[in-house]
């Protein structure tokens, strides 16, 4: 069975990276993630655009389109308040 290579700096005899490396890992890790956001945005644009077309249709469409932020947290509110007290019935029996 073949074991896996240790990291270098595992290795007691590893005097640590160059200054290449260094740049060249750091370069790789900005690329990489540079990469990652632009995947992060495509795809929170993707829902994004999903969302504003569904809701523009339908009655709940039109009603929701009507609310605002602060309309928004105080109807999570009320939900969340309704749902607790449901809850903690079940729990007191």
């Amino acid at each position: 069975m073949k074991q896996k290579a240790l990291p270098p700096h595992d290795n007691v005899a590893w005097k640590g990276y160059t200054i290449d490396e260094i740049r060249y890992q750091r370069a790789l890790t900005m690329a990489r993630m540079e990469i990652e956001r632009e995947r992060l945005f495509a795809s929170a644009g993707n829902i994004y655009k999903g969302i504003e077309q569904q809701s523009s249709s339908g009655i709940m469409g039109r009603l929701l389109s009507g609310l605002n932020y602060v309309d928004y947290v105080m109807l999570a509110f009320k939900l969340g308040r309704s749902l607790f007290n449901i809850f903690g019935r079940f729990r007191r029996r």
